[in-house]
């Protein structure tokens, strides 16, 4: 049985445009930085010590999981809201 491997990053963030990133909030965009970036396949606390660093706040693992949620909550209705008025366009 071969294993298909997928790119997790490319999967999720394929249909993200860079103005749908631009509109979430600061710390929701360093949560998907640290959540898809080369951050990705770190340890959690490794991503806290680099999300306290990079927005000066302090980071714990409920308010990470829960605002790369929200995050990635927001960017799926960006994306759809958007296909769906493409589709519409046309």
């Amino acid at each position: 049985m071969l294993e298909q491997k997928i790119d997790f990053r490319r999967e999720l963030l394929g249909r993200v445009k860079r103005e749908f990133i631009d509109a979430l909030e600061r710390d929701e965009q360093a949560a998907v930085e640290a959540a898809t970036g080369e951050m990705g396949n770190k340890p959690d606390a490794v991503k806290l010590g680099w999300l306290r660093m990079r927005t000066k706040d302090n980071w714990t693992k409920q308010r990470y999981t829960t605002t790369v949620r929200r995050a990635l909550e927001k960017l799926r209705r960006m994306v759809e809201e958007h296909e769906s008025g493409v589709v519409e366009e046309r």
